[in-house]
């Protein structure tokens, strides 16, 4: 499947915002940055009123030159035309402006599983544990025109797009792809993808390199979506006794009610949270080394065609470059600014984070919030590193070792993040 960039403009009539859903594996601070920048000269929108989201596909394109280096030079490039995508899309939301009535809804969908496992020895791998915490809930806003057009409709899941796996060889949306195009077709109008707190969330069935996979998962979410969507414009609020007419059986012919509230204040706002860092984080010199040296054996085992000693030699090099970038990104710190952004209007909070937050911290902030419909995103405006919950980050494994961040951290992170929606609320 293509890769989509979908632009919605948002306003009240004096505030403006635009909301990028961008398919692709992750954002960069500095890859979102130029994003939003192209949008801002293409429209005048202010940049802090531009959300850039990445859906989190793993076969799509990465920002950032890796441990692989051959191709990087095609990065450049493309990540021009992105930004002129963006700001072609946003640019025609803008030119499309119409009154709108809004309606949500929340569904449930079993494609996602906690994915923290540990076997009995103890060796943690990424997997499916299904007694492990998971977030199921499909939150479906749907936009639609007055006299009925469909519009938009914004999806809010969570749930890592590695269904494909490290075998695959082709670029794919993975299952928000096939998740936007089913509710496209059945509810009419555009759909976006908000990426939740997928952290610790996996596929229920990953890594799997089966195209029909991710698109039979991603059909699944999407009926889903459209099950509720459906449900919203034609399921009434309350009924009125019309009249009884005499049939085979005595028929009561109702009046629909459906209750509606007129619209509020559009606001957004960016800012930064400070969290705390671990303590011990890399050295630069020490991962460089160890980068340099899987880097050789690879290419050793290459020529030697060992393919165990080139699998062996990938993960290797994988984890340096990982302990290498969070080295070059954060040394020397105690804490690290977390780029926070909320959008929020009448009874809804969209709110979104250059992190990867477990599951957790996005169901504490939506039983928490002031607003009644509330979200948190990852993968919003950048991308710094996961950030496990404090019971989780003891227990070490992939998204701890990888991670700058404090056991603490999110403690932080949520706190501040009610704070200001309890502010926007007043």
């Amino acid at each position: 499947m293509d890769l989509w960039v979908t632009a919605l403009a948002l306003t009240d009539g004096t505030s403006p915002a635009v909301l990028l859903d961008v398919d692709i594996q992750i954002l960069t601070n500095e890859r979102a940055d130029q994003l939003r920048a192209a949008v801002n000269r293409a429209t005048g929108v202010p940049v802090q009123n531009i959300r850039a989201s990445a859906t989190h596909t793993h076969s799509g394109p990465v920002p950032y030159k890796s441990w692989i280096e051959k191709g990087y030079e095609l990065v450049a490039p493309w990540f021009e035309d992105l930004a002129r995508w963006s700001a072609e899309a946003a640019s025609e939301a803008l030119a499309n402006l119409r009154p709108v009535e809004l309606r949500i809804g929340r569904g449930e969908c079993a494609i996602n599983a906690n994915r923290r496992c540990v076997t009995i020895t103890g060796e943690r791998f990424l997997g499916v544990d299904w007694d492990g915490p998971v977030d199921h809930e499909v939150l479906v806003m749907k936009l639609d025109a007055p006299g009925g057009e469909p519009v938009a409709t914004l999806v809010h899941y969570a749930c890592h797009g590695t269904i494909m796996g490290p075998s695959n060889r082709l670029i794919t949306p993975d299952y928000p792809g096939a998740m936007k195009r089913v509710v496209e077709q059945a509810l009419g109008g555009r759909c976006l993808f908000l990426q939740g707190a997928a952290g610790n969330q996996g596929p229920v069935q990953g890594f799997q390199a089966d195209p029909a996979i991710y698109r039979n998962l991603g059909s699944v979410l999407g009926h889903e979506v459209a099950a509720v969507g459906l449900g919203l414009k034609n399921i009434p609020t309350g009924v009125q006794l019309r009249e009884i007419i005499p049939s085979g059986a005595p028929l009561g012919v109702y009046v629909s009610a459906f209750e509606a509230q007129p619209a509020l204040p559009l606001h957004v706002l960016e800012r930064e949270i400070d969290v705390p860092l671990r303590e011990g984080l890399p050295e630069r010199s020490v991962a460089a080394e160890k980068l340099g040296h899987w880097q050789a054996k690879l290419k050793t085992a290459r020529q030697q065609e060992d393919q165990p000693a080139i699998a062996e030699a990938i993960y290797m090099a994988r984890r340096a470059d990982l302990q290498l970038r969070m080295a070059d990104d954060f040394a020397g710190q105690t804490t690290a600014a977390v780029r926070a952004h909320f959008i929020t209007f009448g009874d809804v909070a969209l709110v979104g984070c250059n992190i990867e937050p477990f599951c957790e911290t996005g169901m504490a902030i939506k039983q928490q919030s002031p607003f009644p419909v509330t979200c948190l995103s990852g993968y919003t405006n950048g991308r710094l590193a996961y950030m496990a919950t404090p019971l989780e980050w003891p227990k070490g494994g992939y998204e701890v070792e990888n991670s700058p961040f404090g056991q603490y951290a999110t403690e932080t992170l949520v706190e501040e993040v009610l704070r200001t929606l309890a502010a926007l609320r007043d």
